[in-house]
């Protein structure tokens, strides 16, 4: 039983979490925000960075959070899934936390069915409960939104 890591960051007052191995940087949030026409809701832009174009994502509109406002305290996880970079954004990254297997508690069936498809269960520390990603569930989330959209 082998532990991996997670980067924890906070979101609308709930700590999540990604695997720390998907976890590019962390940047301010830029000024420059460009805007694509057609997109979701939660597709606030591109970005460039470093000459790459990278798609932005409000992950508390994605979640359906109420409240979405971006603050100076806000910041851009970067993550690689696979071959597709996305800029997450965040309100504050905290810490690096590592989960073994017990520490994991898998989503019941009636959260999966109903809930979020890129969760991937629930990580224990102490009395903390923090909300786990799965990377490649969110990838494929944010791309079959778009497509879904264009047809």
């Amino acid at each position: 039983m082998s532990a991996i890591s997670y980067i924890v960051f906070m979101l609308n007052k709930e700590e999540y979490g990604i695997e720390i191995s998907y976890a590019q940087e962390i940047i301010r949030i830029p000024k420059q925000i460009s805007q694509i026409p057609n997109m979701p809701s939660y597709v606030e832009g591109v970005i460039n960075l470093r000459g790459k174009v990278i798609t932005v994502i409000n992950l508390s509109k994605r979640f359906g959070f109420e409240q979405t406002n971006v603050s100076l305290d806000s910041r851009l996880l970067i993550v690689e899934l696979e071959d597709i970079m996305l800029a997450l954004i965040v309100d504050d990254v905290s810490e690096i936390i590592n989960f073994d297997d017990s520490s994991i508690e898998q989503l019941n069936s009636v959260i999966s069915q109903i809930g979020n498809n890129s969760l991937k269960g629930i990580g224990k520390v102490e009395k903390r409960l923090i909300v786990l990603l799965d990377a490649s569930k969110l990838k494929n989330e944010v791309f079959q939104q778009k497509i879904r959209m264009e047809h």
